[in-house]
């Protein structure tokens, strides 16, 4: 009895400073926007001061705004091909949909860096470097995976006498699609929509390679900003920047419900 109550002590200890271990830099990061002074801890007071110094930041806003349209536009075509691409693997079999699949989920295996440099490398032999195109291109390849992997996992319990009988009472195989397979689709691709859109805003690692000076994601301004020098308006803008992140979050568990995510993965 001792024994097992030493362990699960040890249990929970462990996870508890495991946890304190994850959210220590995030709740330090969150105090440190709301400090009067910077490089002090801990804090010496309160203000909002360094938020409304964002304002004043135009190459921040403008890196954010494009940021912004890179991910939605992300978000819409890795999620509106995964979605196609799970749909058509799901009615294959054989070695063709393990091979195609594999393909489009290595992204995954790969490490950043490997993935990035080459499509760099690709989009340099094509002469289209330094266009929004191809950073878009690059972003949708990198998280295409992940609606995939969603909707292929929703899909294995996808009824498709549903549509068959879409198809029986004179549907077209687009209205069919469009009315049938997407709305029983919603609980993958809305959360899809939603990671693939967060997973562009923050890339670095391919923005690093394909973005040029005309079009500056916020993840690449921000890391330029700190090779000089530090203000808490940084810790400010980080802290929307979680804070959007929870909202997303409650977006999902209010439309589809997180329980129902948790079940289908």
């Amino acid at each position: 009895m001792q024994k097992t109550l030493l362990g699960s002590s040890l249990w929970y200890g462990g996870a508890a400073l495991f946890f304190a271990f994850l959210l220590a830099p995030l709740a330090i990061l969150i105090v440190v926007s709301f400090n009067p002074v910077a490089m002090v801890f801990p804090p010496q007071g309160f203000t909002l001061k360094w938020y409304a110094t964002i304002l004043d930041k135009p190459d921040f806003l403008q890196a954010a705004w494009a940021s912004t349209i890179l991910g939605v536009a992300t978000a819409l075509l890795s999620t509106g091909l995964g979605v196609l691409a799970a749909i058509g693997l799901q009615r294959q079999r054989g070695a063709a949909r393990a091979f195609v699949s594999s393909l489009l989920m290595s992204p995954l295996f790969i490490p950043a860096v490997i993935v990035a440099l080459a499509l760099f490398q690709i989009i340099f032999m094509m002469g289209l470097v330094n266009t929004i195109w191809t950073l878009l291109a690059a972003h949708v390849v990198v998280t295409l995976p992940y609606p995939l992997r969603n909707v292929m996992a929703q899909m294995e319990g996808f009824d498709v006498r549903l549509e068959e009988a879409a198809l029986t009472v004179g549907a077209t195989p687009r209205q069919a699609l469009w009315r049938v397979t997407l709305p029983l689709l919603k609980a993958s691709i809305i959360p899809s929509l939603i990671i693939v859109f967060v997973l562009s805003w923050n890339n670095y690692t391919v923005s690093i390679f394909l973005a040029n000076k005309n079009w500056t994601t916020l993840p690449l301004q921000l890391r330029a900003y700190l090779q000089y020098e530090y203000e808490p308006f940084v810790a400010a803008m980080s802290t929307i920047l979680i804070v959007a992140s929870i909202v997303l979050l409650l977006i999902v568990d209010r439309t589809v419900g997180l329980g129902a995510v948790r079940k289908r993965d």
